[in-house]
Order: C-alpha cells, then structure tokens, then sequence
C-alpha cells in the first residue's frame, strides 16, 4: 500500500462506510474531505491557510511540534470532540505532516476511549501508517496521560 506522506490514512474502521471512521493526516488530506465524507475535522497546527467548508464541524488547536508543548492540556477536549462526532460521521485528525501531533491526539483517544496503552495505541497506528512518530515530550505527555487515566478507573 502507497501512502503519501502529507495525506490521509484510515486508522479505525466502523462497520458504516459514511460515518464512525477516525482518520489521521497531514495538510494535503484537507483535500480529501468529500471524497472520505469528512463530517468534523481537529486541525492541531500553528498555521492553517486552508479553509474548512461551513458544514464540517471543525476544532482548531494551535499547537506546536515541540516537545515542550503543552498537548496534553488538550486531550479532554479533542477526546469529546471525537467521540461526540464519529457517532454520526467520519473524523480526521491532522497536523501539517501527521506524523506527531494529530498522531498523539489519536493516541490520546485509545488511551481513554479503547483502554491502550501509549505504546499499543502507536503500534495500532503504525500499523497503518507505518512513518509516524510522536516527538519525544509528547511521548511523555501520553504516558502521564495513561496513568492519569489508570488511575481515573481504579476510582470508578
């Protein structure tokens, strides 16, 4: 399988080709929003020229692929946003490559929502889009983020 580094991969599949598929990318999958029926879009980027039609539901975060950048301030909020929309249709998650930030908010997801832990949530990741690579402090954020979350079901 070709993959283009800049588009778009499918990372977790539902049993409805229309919506409750989760896809991650860089800045050239904002291309691909009809063809995939992109419904809600997170754009995790400093920069982004690239306008979003008024149907899409669409969150933005201006985050920074540095490792000292505070992501994990973040994961509550696309973590809801994600959830909330793949129930009724597909969600893309990109940053300007996909391969650190919109990889880590992914990794975020798995963590609270399917149980994984970081390196599981990766692997599951690589294992389709095999060139991706969160920078090492937000490798570290997933981690305190995991047992954050370890910790929130002991209490539950």
């Amino acid at each position: 399988m070709q993959q283009e580094i800049y588009g778009c991969t499918l990372i977790h599949q539902s049993k409805y080709k229309e919506k409750g598929n989760l896809y991650v990318g860089g800045i050239k999958s904002l291309e691909y929003i009809q063809k995939h029926k992109f419904g809600a879009i997170i754009s995790a980027i400093e920069k982004l020229d690239k306008k979003i039609p008024d149907y899409v539901h669409h969150l933005r975060i201006v985050a920074y692929d540095e490792p000292n950048y505070n992501l994990f301030e973040h994961f509550q909020q696309t973590n809801s946003f994600i959830k909330h929309h793949l129930e009724s249709t597909n969600v893309l998650v990109h940053c300007q490559v996909g391969v650190s930030r919109s990889v880590s908010i992914l990794i975020a997801f798995f963590i609270k929502e399917l149980h994984m832990s970081p390196d599981v949530a990766l692997q599951y990741i690589k294992d389709k889009r095999d060139f991706v690579y969160p920078n090492e402090g937000f490798q570290h954020q997933l981690q305190l983020y995991y047992e954050k979350c370890q910790e929130n079901n002991k209490i539950d």
